[in-house]
Protein backbone atom coordinates (compact mmCIF):
# COMPACT_ATOMS: atom_id res chain seq x y z
CA UNK A 1 0.00 0.00 0.00
CA UNK A 2 2.69 2.02 0.80
CA UNK A 3 4.69 1.38 -2.66
CA UNK A 4 0.55 2.80 -4.05
CA UNK A 5 0.83 5.73 -2.47
CA UNK A 6 4.39 6.57 -3.22
CA UNK A 7 3.82 5.96 -6.64
CA UNK A 8 0.57 7.88 -6.47
CA UNK A 9 2.32 11.31 -5.18
CA UNK A 10 5.22 11.13 -7.44
CA UNK A 11 2.95 10.98 -10.20
CA UNK A 12 1.06 13.87 -9.29
CA UNK A 13 3.69 15.56 -8.64
CA UNK A 14 5.32 15.61 -12.13
CA UNK A 15 1.66 16.39 -13.20
CA UNK A 16 1.23 19.17 -11.85
CA UNK A 17 5.40 20.09 -12.11
CA UNK A 18 4.42 19.77 -16.05
CA UNK A 19 1.05 21.16 -16.31
CA UNK A 20 2.21 24.32 -18.10
CA UNK A 21 4.78 23.19 -20.23
CA UNK A 22 3.02 20.97 -23.27
CA UNK A 23 5.28 17.84 -24.06
CA UNK A 24 7.01 17.23 -27.55
CA UNK A 25 5.61 14.85 -29.81
CA UNK A 26 8.42 12.29 -31.02
CA UNK A 27 10.17 13.37 -34.18
CA UNK A 28 8.58 11.17 -37.09
CA UNK A 29 11.28 9.27 -39.24
CA UNK A 30 11.54 6.18 -41.27
CA UNK A 31 12.90 4.19 -38.31
CA UNK A 32 10.40 1.72 -37.05
CA UNK A 33 8.34 2.94 -33.81
CA UNK A 34 10.40 1.76 -30.63
CA UNK A 35 7.49 -0.25 -28.30
CA UNK A 36 8.00 -1.97 -25.37
CA UNK A 37 7.35 -5.48 -25.19
CA UNK A 38 4.02 -6.79 -23.78
CA UNK A 39 3.53 -7.03 -20.43
CA UNK A 40 1.13 -8.98 -18.35
CA UNK A 41 -1.36 -6.06 -16.65
CA UNK A 42 -0.13 -6.35 -13.35
CA UNK A 43 3.52 -5.50 -14.60
CA UNK A 44 2.23 -2.52 -16.38
CA UNK A 45 1.81 -0.01 -12.94
CA UNK A 46 5.63 -1.57 -11.63
CA UNK A 47 7.71 1.20 -11.79
CA UNK A 48 9.99 0.55 -14.62
CA UNK A 49 13.40 -0.04 -12.04
CA UNK A 50 11.68 -2.76 -10.63
CA UNK A 51 11.98 -4.63 -14.16
CA UNK A 52 14.83 -3.36 -15.60
CA UNK A 53 16.57 -3.79 -12.28
CA UNK A 54 16.91 -7.25 -13.44
CA UNK A 55 16.22 -7.50 -17.19
CA UNK A 56 18.81 -4.54 -17.79
CA UNK A 57 21.08 -4.45 -15.22
CA UNK A 58 24.17 -2.29 -16.92
CA UNK A 59 21.40 0.18 -17.99
CA UNK A 60 19.62 0.38 -14.32
CA UNK A 61 23.28 0.93 -13.17
CA UNK A 62 24.04 3.69 -15.15
CA UNK A 63 20.76 5.19 -14.67
CA UNK A 64 20.92 4.55 -11.12
CA UNK A 65 24.54 6.09 -10.69
CA UNK A 66 23.69 8.89 -13.11
CA UNK A 67 23.01 12.57 -11.87
CA UNK A 68 19.35 11.04 -12.83
CA UNK A 69 19.34 8.90 -10.60
CA UNK A 70 20.39 10.29 -8.08
CA UNK A 71 17.51 13.37 -8.43
CA UNK A 72 15.36 10.39 -8.88
CA UNK A 73 14.50 11.45 -12.46
CA UNK A 74 11.85 8.61 -13.41
CA UNK A 75 12.38 6.66 -16.55
CA UNK A 76 8.78 8.06 -17.39
CA UNK A 77 9.67 11.34 -17.73
CA UNK A 78 12.06 10.62 -21.02
CA UNK A 79 9.92 7.78 -22.28
CA UNK A 80 7.06 8.15 -21.74
CA UNK A 81 4.59 5.39 -19.81
CA UNK A 82 4.14 2.05 -21.17
CA UNK A 83 1.84 2.78 -23.24
CA UNK A 84 3.42 5.40 -24.58
CA UNK A 85 7.10 3.97 -24.62
CA UNK A 86 9.06 6.31 -27.17
CA UNK A 87 12.91 7.21 -27.66
CA UNK A 88 13.20 10.51 -26.27
CA UNK A 89 13.99 13.53 -29.18
CA UNK A 90 16.42 16.67 -28.55
CA UNK A 91 12.75 18.49 -27.49
CA UNK A 92 12.48 15.72 -24.82
CA UNK A 93 16.36 16.72 -23.27
CA UNK A 94 14.60 20.35 -23.80
CA UNK A 95 12.08 20.15 -21.22
CA UNK A 96 14.28 20.25 -18.65
CA UNK A 97 17.33 21.80 -19.58
CA UNK A 98 16.12 24.56 -21.78
CA UNK A 99 19.97 26.42 -20.61
CA UNK A 100 21.61 23.33 -21.85
CA UNK A 101 19.63 22.88 -25.43
CA UNK A 102 20.07 26.31 -26.45
CA UNK A 103 24.15 25.67 -26.23
CA UNK A 104 23.59 22.65 -28.32
CA UNK A 105 24.21 21.66 -32.08
CA UNK A 106 20.61 21.91 -33.95
CA UNK A 107 21.76 19.24 -36.13
CA UNK A 108 22.73 16.95 -33.49
CA UNK A 109 20.71 15.05 -30.64
CA UNK A 110 21.87 15.15 -26.98
CA UNK A 111 23.21 11.28 -27.04
CA UNK A 112 26.04 12.08 -29.70
CA UNK A 113 27.80 13.96 -26.85
CA UNK A 114 26.12 12.74 -23.84
CA UNK A 115 26.32 9.09 -23.41
CA UNK A 116 22.65 7.69 -22.55
CA UNK A 117 21.77 7.06 -19.15
CA UNK A 118 24.96 8.01 -17.52
CA UNK A 119 24.50 11.84 -18.85
CA UNK A 120 28.25 12.93 -19.13
CA UNK A 121 30.02 14.41 -21.76
CA UNK A 122 31.35 11.48 -23.40
CA UNK A 123 35.31 12.24 -24.68
CA UNK A 124 35.88 12.25 -27.85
Amino acid sequence: MKRWVIFLVSVSALVLSCASQKAPAPAAENKPAVTHPELPPGEKWMACSECHKMETPEIYEEWYKSRHGIAMVKCFQCHGTFETFHKPTRETCRTCHAKQYKNCPADRPCWDCHAPHLFKKKVQ
